[in-house]
């Protein structure tokens, strides 16, 4: 399991970040330590998680496989007729992952405004194997499901026992 630090002091949410400027050091950290692998790559931001550092956060997901440390926190709304592990995009890195940082980064900036009320900074992506991960299914198929377009992104961890197997690697996106 690989940890990589990118320093990006420039990237702020107070003014629109430069989504091509952040998401080509997010590409090339990609490319770098993960080139060729089909991977999930989940964005996750620290405002969602105050209670740690990013270095603590680090090592919770280290240790444990995903950020999904306490059992009793809600998950997103919407999601709750799903056995829904984690939600993350996916890709081949070096074929059809060119601008996948600057999405990331956009989304995360004007896509959640939408869902939340406010803007999320991208502190951590957790780098999955997609092998060994499987699609989330309905809990209940006749109960109303998310946007369909929704449904590939949300994932299950193959072995629910060992977590730890499905990382590959957590990028850093320093302040």
């Amino acid at each position: 399991m690989k940890i990589i630090s990118i320093s990006s002091p420039e990237y702020k949410i107070d003014k629109q970040p430069d989504y091509q400027a952040v998401g080509a050091k997010i590409d090339k950290a990609l490319e770098e330590n993960f080139g060729g692998q089909d991977v999930a790559i989940r964005a996750l931001s620290l405002i969602d998680h105050p209670q740690f550092t990013l270095d603590e956060f680090v090592k919770v997901i280290s240790e444990t496989g995903t950020d999904k440390y306490d059992p009793d926190r809600k998950g997103v709304e919407g999601f709750e007729n799903y056995n829904v592990d984690l939600q993350a995009g996916f890709c081949t890195v070096g074929k059809n992952h060119f601008g996948e940082g600057a999405d990331i980064v956009q989304k995360f900036y004007e896509n959640v405004l939408l869902d939340r009320g406010y803007r999320l900074r991208v502190d951590l992506l957790v780098i999955y194997d997609l092998s060994q991960l499987i699609q989330a299914q309905k809990v209940d198929p006749n109960q109303p499901g998310v946007d369909f377009r929704l449904e590939p992104y949300m994932f299950q961890f193959k072995d629910k026992n060992n977590k730890k197997r499905a990382l590959l690697g957590i990028i850093k996106l320093l302040a």
